[in-house]
Parts: C-alpha cells; structure tokens; sequence
C-alpha cells in the first residue's frame, strides 16, 4: 500500500493507492455492474462498478479496460490491466470506495 485511504498535508481527502507488478489485472472486490469503463483526464483508464446497498467502487490508473459497460461481474472478475507510471516507474492502482456517492474508507467494508 502506497498510501491509505484519508486526508493528504492539505486536508485532501484521498484513495487508496496500491503498488504491485508488470502484468497485474484489478479484480472486482464484490458482484456487481459495470457503470463506466473509459479514460479519465489524469486518471488513465476507470472502471466503476455499482454493487448492492449503493456502493460503488472505483478502479483508476489502468493501462486496459478488460470489461465493457453494462457488464454483470463476480467478485474477482478481471477489470482491467495496471498501468505503469511514467513518474515513478511503479505499477500503481487507485482504489476509490464510495456510498451514495461519497468517499468512504475501504477498510470499513472489505476484509
């Protein structure tokens, strides 16, 4: 974990940034339906997924989306491919969990 879920020196609040390696694929976290898949300014390629009780979660920074919009998926269905950041050099994935809309920490959610 690159950096946790909170408030960045600025009082920003930010999501969760993960590191891992060449090759790595962001998987679903629960069953849901893909919302959006398509690039973001300053965010690479996005998947967001809505899931039950009105939480969404967030998958950014990616190299390839591997699903299209309207797609049912399981939890630990391939979303998309991580890509490589041209400043640090590291795979980097960003983790966004959202209720209704807002930020919330992942860690109250997922195990």
């Amino acid at each position: 974990m690159v950096r946790r879920f909170g408030p960045d020196s600025r009082g920003t609040l930010q999501p969760m940034l993960l590191a891992t390696q060449a090759g790595a694929q962001a998987k679903a976290v629960a069953p849901g339906e893909v919302r959006f898949a398509d690039g973001m300014r300053q965010l690479g390629e996005v998947v967001i997924v809505h899931h039950a009780n009105n939480l969404q979660t967030v998958y950014a920074l990616c190299e390839r989306i591997l699903v299209e919009v309207g797609k049912q998926v399981s939890a630990g269905d391939p979303l998309c491919e991580v890509g490589q950041s041209s400043a640090t050099q590291r795979y980097d994935l960003l983790f966004d969990l959202r209720q209704g809309g807002k930020p919330i920490d992942p860690k109250q959610v997922l195990r």
